[in-house]
């Protein structure tokens, strides 16, 4: 039922292994340029937001940085990096199809969350340093927001964030069509963006942002905006993400697609073999 798509993402799995064995540099290079497009949507979503809190728009706010954010994984998809949050699915899925195994999956995981930190961090010092945010008022409440929900809370919001990520991302290997993947990724991240929820990698840009906004604005953030704060979020969120990719979207499609080549009572069996056209 899904034995194309299953195929095409072992693949791609199989091909991040081989870049890590032959040249770890060039690899780190390519997640840092993942973790970079997301913290550029993320300067957007507040550049967009940030002018609209205490006017007659602020309403309207939400919307139009929610609708901004999807320009962070239509660059990651299109211009080509890797995402540790994509990862989460295409690495489990590489392991369960067999064509790679889960010592690759923990190596993966490590190293392009590794280098979507290093690009995130660069971004947001280059951002507070580069003058962009002069009112850092909204970064500080959303930086605030994030240290200190609960342990459960960040778990939760983040199975739901990369869920709808990694749905995307999904999307992305079942369309050949660019247009079609585009509207896709849009419509994902505007369900996740809109409702709040908690992605690890735009969230190393948010909470870094705050802290060295700190430094270059003069202006305090609350008490709980500090680098203990980032550490707290993203570690609970990170292994958030980490459970949807790899059980609730990797894990699930494969189970599903192995289950549809049992053989049926009657003895007729199910070939598993249909193309997406065939799924349509």
């Amino acid at each position: 039922m899904y034995g194309d798509e299953l195929a095409d993402i072992g693949d791609a799995a199989a091909a991040q292994i081989e870049l890590i064995d032959k040249r770890l540099p060039a690899y780190l290079i390519h997640a840092g340029m993942a973790g970079a497009y997301i913290g550029l949507a993320v300067l957007l979503v507040f550049a967009l937001g940030t002018p609209m809190v205490g006017t007659p728009l602020e309403p309207l706010r939400g919307v139009v940085m929610a609708g901004a954010f999807g320009v962070a994984l239509s660059l990651v998809i299109v211009a080509g990096s890797e995402l540790f949050t994509g990862n989460a699915m295409i690495m489990g899925v590489g392991a369960l199809e067999g064509q790679t195994s889960w010592a690759a999956l923990g190596r993966v995981w490590t190293w392009s969350w590794i280098g979507n930190l290093f690009g995130s961090l660069l971004v947001g010092a280059m951002a507070a340093w580069g003058g962009v945010f002069s009112d850092p008022t909204l970064v500080y409440a959303v930086a605030e927001t994030k240290m200190t929900l609960s342990p459960l809370e960040l778990f939760i919001q983040a199975v739901f964030c990369n869920w709808l990520v990694v749905l995307a991302v999904w999307c992305s290997f079942r369309l050949e069509n660019t247009i079609a993947k585009l509207v896709m990724i849009w419509w994902c991240l505007l369900a996740f963006t809109g409702t709040g929820f908690e992605h690890s990698v735009a969230n190393m840009t948010v909470l870094s942002l705050a802290n060295f906004l700190q430094i270059t604005t003069g202006q305090a953030a609350p008490a709980a905006v500090d680098w203990v704060g980032m550490a707290y979020n993203i570690s609970i969120v990170t292994l958030g993400n980490a459970f949807a990719g790899l059980v609730m979207m990797g894990g699930a499609y494969w189970y599903i697609n192995e289950s549809y080549k049992v053989d049926l009572p009657n003895g007729n069996p199910h070939s598993g073999t249909f193309s997406s056209a065939d799924d349509d």
